[in-house]
């Protein structure tokens, strides 16, 4: 339900690292409040009692994904202190990482689902894993090591910054703060997973929850077991039923597009759910069920902006001029 293409950061890299070097250069929730521009009352009171609007919105398949949104208030501090961490990853950001990094005004090389899968265009065997319930299973441990030991926090400000970003000891998705603070909480799992790819003639990229692992032989199906053990101690989990090793020959697939000359495409998967989507909205938004109430305006809205960037990434894949890209862009 994020965008698939990041976001334009309207800052060169210089702006980001000046950014960067004022959140690391913080020592109290003082400093904090004062870089946030909110009031030191009001912030330790959203971190001893954050609260969040909590909802589910369908997923494919039937399933349900549980939402927290957080309260106004809480939620324009939260998008404060997201430019600052968005900042300081981009400092951090390993050779690997490809979503939810932002792209400032000179990105040289920017980092999308495209330029992820391009990474493994010429490889023979590709190997895709995916991270189980990612959000939820990054938690107050991880923050811990990322306030405390990345940027050194002492316990005040760093507990602080904890219960500002998290509901019930995890992420909450929903908050503008939580992909940034998975991609912080993965830096050592990305460490571990390159320098295993270095080892083994591999490629290795992350795109948020999505991993991808390439190679030019056949890599032996111990290597699975190796990666589910690193993904493990940090205190993650695989999704066991999406775990996939594809030859060349048979177009394998990362992160929805299929790596085939002359260059990666969209699936037919992913077309055929845009398309699903779409008629979800048609239904949820029908004057039937707008006078039923059942769903919360943020739903709608969330679906919207998610069918809008499929629709946009299909254009950046395909090409604005493409007929399919004007039938379903003109639907919205």
């Amino acid at each position: 339900m994020y965008s698939i293409i990041p976001p334009k950061v309207e800052l060169t890299i210089d702006q980001l690292d000046q950014l960067a070097e004022r959140f690391k250069a913080i020592r109290h929730p003082g400093d904090l409040a004062a870089l946030l521009k909110a009031d030191a009352a009001q912030l330790k009171k959203l971190a001893t009692k954050p609260h969040y609007s909590v909802f589910s919105i369908p997923k494919p398949g039937g399933a349900r994904r549980v939402i927290h949104n957080p309260y106004p208030d809480l939620k324009e501090v939260q998008q404060a202190l997201n430019l600052y961490l968005q900042a300081a990853y981009y400092q951090l950001k390993p050779p690997a990482a490809y979503g939810f990094i932002p792209r400032p005004n000179d990105e040289p090389r920017p980092r999308n689902i495209y330029t992820n899968a391009l990474v493994h265009a010429n490889s023979e065997w590709v190997l895709n894993l995916d991270m189980a319930d990612f959000f939820h299973t990054v938690t107050t441990r991880h923050l811990g090591w990322i306030y405390r030991q990345l940027f050194e926090f002492q316990e005040p400000l760093s507990n602080q910054l904890i219960a500002i970003c998290t509901c019930n000891g995890v992420l909450p998705m929903g908050a503008p703060t939580s992909p940034v603070l998975s991609n912080l909480a993965c830096l050592p799992l990305d460490m571990d997973l390159q320098n295993f790819a270095f080892g083994h003639d591999a490629n290795y990229t992350r795109y948020v929850d999505d991993l991808t692992l390439s190679f030019n032989a056949h890599p032996g199906m111990e290597v699975t077991e190796t990666i589910r053990q690193m993904v493990e101690k940090q205190g993650f989990a695989l999704n066991e039923g999406k775990i996939k090793l594809t030859a060349k020959a048979d177009h394998p697939e990362v992160t929805g597009l299929i790596l085939k000359s002359p260059k990666p495409d969209v699936s037919d998967r992913f077309v055929k759910s845009l398309k699903k989507d779409i008629r979800l909205l048609r239904r949820l938004t029908s004057a039937a069920m707008m006078q039923r109430g059942i769903f919360h305006a943020f739903v709608l809205d969330k679906l919207r902006r998610s069918i809008q960037g499929q629709v946009q990434f299909l254009g950046f894949i395909r090409g604005t001029t493409g007929r399919q890209y004007r039938k379903l862009s003109a639907v919205l």
